[in-house]
């Protein structure tokens, strides 16, 4: 009696998790009936596991576009909080919207605000040509005050120089991989 009482509490709990996933999707997606999961490479996190793409489909299983979600670090390998964001793009791999269910967060664990997203969306779509000739994202800040070099300052969110680097990078490896994933279709 105990074991079946566990696999139907395992299943609820999947079951529900996945319905909340699902929700979250449809803030984009609003008439997302269905997701197909493709496995792709992690070329950036030290540890690959943003290893999934998702096509998202309607109840007639029309694409609608992808999703990925990314959990990783800002790169900076000091206490900076986890960077935790998903990514929508439509059909023809352009850039949708940001989410993130915990919230990104700038210098001092300060929440980003609502311009603060609005700003990294824009960084999305611009793909600023600065963050090209950056090896590392503590090349961005002077060394003893942690400010954003003033060659930065204006392609990154305020105080948020980490970040905004490592999610255009994402940004920019997702939409090569879908690219990929077009390709073999």
């Amino acid at each position: 009696m105990m074991n079946k009482l566990l696999v139907i509490t395992l299943f609820f709990s999947v079951s529900t998790w996945a319905d909340a996933k699902i929700d979250f999707y449809k803030k984009v997606f609003p008439n997302l009936n269905s997701t197909k999961s493709h496995k792709v490479a992690d070329p950036i996190s030290d540890e690959p596991t943003n290893t999934e793409i998702l096509e998202a489909f309607d109840a007639k299983n029309n694409l609608l576009g992808y999703i990925r979600e990314v959990n990783t670090t800002t790169g900076c390998n000091s206490a900076c909080l986890p960077v935790i964001f998903t990514l929508f793009y439509d059909k023809n791999v352009q850039f949708k919207k940001l989410l993130s269910r915990d919230g990104l967060t700038k210098k001092n664990h300060a929440p980003f605000t609502n311009e603060d997203y609005q700003k990294l969306e824009l960084i999305l779509l611009m793909n600023p040509k600065e963050f090209k000739k950056v090896g590392y994202p503590t090349e961005m800040v002077d060394g003893i005050t942690g400010a954003t070099l003033k060659e930065y300052d204006q392609v990154v969110v305020k105080e948020a120089a980490y970040s905004s680097l490592r999610v255009n990078t994402y940004n920019q490896q997702t939409m090569a991989e879908i690219k990929k994933l077009q390709q073999k279709k």
